[in-house]
């Protein structure tokens, strides 16, 4: 079985075009959506499609969300999407999830290209930062019975980069051609972005050192 779980806060815009692809896919057991807390139409657009809704009350992070998906997943295999993908399509999900289905990698990373120059060439100075990852299950759940994972705000990737090399998982970067996502300063507005990236850089280093 294959879970899809998705951490999404305000994507009343964005989500309902990664959930419309997902559904098209028919290996897919299960998509669940973790609205961590928030404050537009999320909630709504979500409650559209046929998923598992998890509601949390309060924004508590993007480590918390994830953990609240995994531990309500199902399936052997875990896959996390972000909520904001451009030009995601069934076959980038076939790329991310075949080396780990055929046992050919513990996980994949994917990693945009010919997207847009800004995030293919952040993703190609740091694939770690990427939210596109298919891993089994039962790592998952060590990662985060290792991990305190709650207080990452922005950091996940992060650490689960530092955990695959600690325990001398097989990673595989897979690229995710024509494929990008939406800034945060395009969401929030070039000050608010530029704030939120300063958090998430924090939080990043934080996890890193």
């Amino acid at each position: 079985m294959i879970s899809v779980i998705i951490p999404a806060y305000n994507e009343e815009k964005n989500i309902k075009n990664v959930l419309n692809v997902l559904k098209k896919i028919n290996i897919i057991d299960e998509i669940i959506v973790v609205n961590d807390g928030s404050t537009d139409d999320t909630e709504k657009v979500v409650s559209l499609f046929e998923v598992k809704l998890i509601n949390l009350r309060t924004n508590l992070g993007k480590g918390a969300a994830v953990k609240r998906g995994i531990q309500a997943a199902n399936g052997d295999f875990l896959v996390l999407l972000d909520a904001d993908l451009i030009g995601f399509t069934p076959e980038h999900f076939n790329k991310l999830v075949k080396p780990v289905l055929e046992n050919n990698c513990d996980m994949t990373v994917g990693v945009f290209s010919s997207g847009r120059k800004r995030t293919d060439l952040a993703q190609k100075i740091a694939p770690f930062l990427s939210g596109q990852r298919a891993l089994k299950k039962d790592l998952f759940i060590e990662f985060i019975n290792d991990k305190d994972i709650d207080i990452l705000k922005y950091g996940i990737e992060v650490a689960l980069t530092k955990y695959a090399k600690e325990k001398h998982l097989r990673v595989q970067h897979v690229q995710l051609e024509n494929m990008t996502h939406i800034m945060k300063e395009e969401k929030l507005g070039f000050i608010k972005g530029f704030k939120a990236r300063l958090r998430m850089y924090k939080d990043i280093l934080k996890v890193w050192m």
